[in-house]
């Protein structure tokens, strides 16, 4: 070699060497401001390093930094969007000649981040885009990241819009592959104005970042009084497209999830529901659950489109055992909280208003069945319920139920845009067995009683069930043909004392029931007797007063014309008055008094005579039930009620109300 090849190699060496010494003596703080210059011009925020900033050379360099700070969104009360109290990360040389960044491993200390959002929805997380960015690759797809480690991280959501304010605690570590390590937090806080809390851990952070892979998701926690708890995957964690999670759901009514997740539900007694959670799009779906509300079981699919405007809800429901007192929400005979709430005074008809802002928030198509009906005051066997909700307007069409072995039909209409609410409802009945509609009837052996229908259209005006009906305009018919009564229960009616001798002597007999009708009209609430005959071989029973759903009295009249002769009648009008809640039930003293004045008077003349005031001749003729059955039938809703109707209801289509006998009945179509 050369002198002058040695003398440049020499040359070279001392620069390198000089090179290598001003590297290592280099204080890399000096660099604070340009990095800080950058990474401003990315976000559009501010950016320092208030800290040490410090490079370990090698040939994959190890950098740390202390004090990071970046600025928040300019609308924000707070300054800092996220502090960091220490960075440190290893990168690899060679990739960065290829455009790419490969780091072993990271770690930050004690990292604080400020998720926030104003009243006008826009979020401190939203950066101003670096015009010289490059729209050739993602992030992600330019970083690898190996082991990562997060220790004492602090997380705060502000969103006071929501009245929502969380605070949770954070920690990630990172194994050596994309699969290995964990995510996990504990938070506390207010969810919509309710006390918050949850617990939640996931699988690897790097795991996150893989779109097409399950990420493993698990977490507990709970809302108000609403628990919750979710174990599965989620695909791809950003859209949460791939959801595939076991979820449950508990709390003290339904009704608590209206200002959590924005669904109108009634409100009901405790519930517990399990199912799969998935998403897709805008579309949350709680699928195939299985759980019970009261004392009720409660099974089905439920879908909820948030990209709807409003949103929409799709729900197939079916219960195997309906308790009805489960339901009572619906008719506003619970709070919020579910628990029953009972009417003031001597009312009985539920007066909870129902919630307008419930009705108007979402859209929906709701069908619900119920298998098997429990209801202590009413002889139900099963329902089947179509339930729409459109802008405001509720319909249950059809709702049908079974009872007493026969069959109710519903069309009932509600308008929320209307104030108060504008309801329609159009209800009949058909082979309705009065036995089990009156059990007291069915107690007697002998008693054969007939087939019941009917029909009642209604409009009404009001907030609540009570309101409504205090308020009903319309009319109802109910008939019965064919059947038989006891005759002991025609005596009693009657008093007739003479004739119920050989009844007990020789034992009650059935007696043949020719027809029943029933009229009503109502007017404001107050529902007069239009016509009400009870006609069988041996008497006849005609009906007169009203019920008046405003006070809820009752004030109706009785009156038993015999057919045949008794010897000993003290009859007189059988009187039912009071209020819905404590009816009486009691004959007419005054025509009673007369006559056995009158019985008694004659006694002291010539004790024989005493008898005639008691003597009943009967002479009561039959009715023209045929007559009376056809114009129950007829459709006889009011020129007011159509008019009403017409003007504010939404249009149904005809029902036809032409008799149809079968086995021994008349029903009303």
């Amino acid at each position: 070699m050369t002198r002058r090849r040695r003398n440049t190699l020499l040359g070279l060496g001392i620069v390198v060497g000089l090179i290598a010494i001003a590297i290592y003596l280099f204080d890399w703080n000096m660099l604070r401001p340009y990095i800080a210059r950058q990474v401003s011009a990315a976000t559009g925020r501010s950016f320092a390093i208030n800290g040490d900033l410090h490079v370990k050379l090698s040939r994959a360099p190890v950098i740390s930094a202390e004090g990071l700070v970046l600025g928040n969104a300019d609308w924000s009360k707070e300054r800092d969007m996220a502090r960091v109290q220490r960075l440190e990360f290893q990168v690899r040389l060679w990739p960065l000649f290829k455009r790419q960044v490969e780091l072993p491993y990271v770690s930050v200390t004690r990292p604080e981040l400020l998720i926030e959002q104003n009243d006008q929805g826009q979020g401190n997380w939203l950066f101003k885009k670096n015009a010289k960015d490059s729209d050739k690759g993602s992030a992600t797809d330019m970083v690898k990241i190996g082991r990562i480690d997060i220790r004492d991280g602090d997380l705060r959501v502000e969103i006071p819009k929501e009245k929502t304010s969380l605070r949770a605690k954070v920690a990630a570590t990172q194994g050596a592959n994309d699969s290995e390590g964990s995510i996990t937090a504990q938070g506390t806080g207010s969810y919509r104005d309710l006390p918050f809390e949850v617990a939640s851990s996931g699988g690897a952070v790097l795991g996150l970042r893989d779109a097409n892979t399950p990420y493993p998701l698990k977490f507990k926690g709970r809302i108000g009084d609403t628990r919750f708890t979710a174990d599965g995957t989620v695909t791809d964690v950003r859209s949460l497209r791939g959801m595939a999670i076991n979820f449950t759901l508990a709390g003290k009514s339904l009704a608590e999830l209206f200002p959590i997740l924005r669904l109108p539900l009634p409100p009901t007694p405790a519930y517990q529901l399990a199912g799969l959670l998935e998403h897709e799009a805008q579309e949350w779906r709680f699928s195939r659950f299985k759980g019970k509300v009261g004392d009720s079981d409660l099974a089905g699919n439920w879908a909820v489109d948030l990209g709807r405007e409003p949103r929409f809800i799709k729900a197939d429901l079916t219960s195997q055992r309906l308790d009805m007192k489960d339901l009572s929400g619906f008719i506003g005979a619970r709070n919020e909280e579910g628990k029953p709430v009972t009417p003031k005074g001597d009312k009985v008809l539920p007066q909870n208003e129902f919630n307008l802002e419930k009705l108007r928030v979402a859209n929906a198509d709701v069908h619900f069945r119920g298998e098997k009906i429990i209801d202590k005051d009413l002889p139900l066997d099963r329902m089947d319920v179509h339930l729409m909700l459109d802008n405001g307007r509720l319909s249950l069409d059809p709702m049908v139920v079974g009872m007493a072995d026969g069959t109710v039909r519903a069309r009932i209409h509600m308008d929320t845009a209307k104030v108060p609410i504008h309801t329609q409802a159009d209800v009949s009945a058909e082979k309705l067995q009065l036995t089990r509609l009156m059990p007291a009837l069915g107690e007697n052996k002998r008693v054969n009683a007939g087939l019941v229908g009917g029909r009642a259209a209604l409009v009404m005006d009001g907030n609540s069930v009570a309101r409504m009906l205090a308020t009903a305009d319309g009319d109802a018919a109910f008939i019965m043909s064919g059947g038989e009564i006891s005759k002991l229960l025609l005596r009693l009616a009657n008093l007739d004392v003479a004739n119920l001798v050989p009844i007990f002597l020789a034992g009650d007999k059935p007696v043949p029931v020719r027809c029943m009708v029933a009229e009503f009209k109502a007017t404001e609430g107050d529902t007069k007797v239009q016509n009400f005959v009870i006609d069988t071989q041996k008497q006849v029973v005609l009906g007169s007063g009203s019920l008046d759903f405003g006070p809820e009295t009752l004030d109706l009249r009785l009156d038993v014309n015999p057919k045949d002769i008794s010897l000993v009648s003290l009859r007189g009008p059988i009187l039912i008055k009071g209020t819905f809640k404590k009816p009486a039930v009691r004959p007419e003293m005054t025509q009673l008094s007369l006559r056995t004045a009158a019985a008694v008077a004659l006694g002291f003349v010539t004790p024989p005579l005493a008898l005639l005031p008691l003597v009943e001749l009967g002479g009561a003729e039959d009715q023209a039930c045929g007559d009376l059955i056809q114009r129950a039938t007829r459709n006889k809703i009011s020129s007011a009620t159509v008019e009403k109707k017409a003007k504010t209801a939404p249009p149904t289509s005809k029902t036809s109300t032409r008799p149809r006998k079968s086995g021994g009945s008349t029903e009303l179509r």
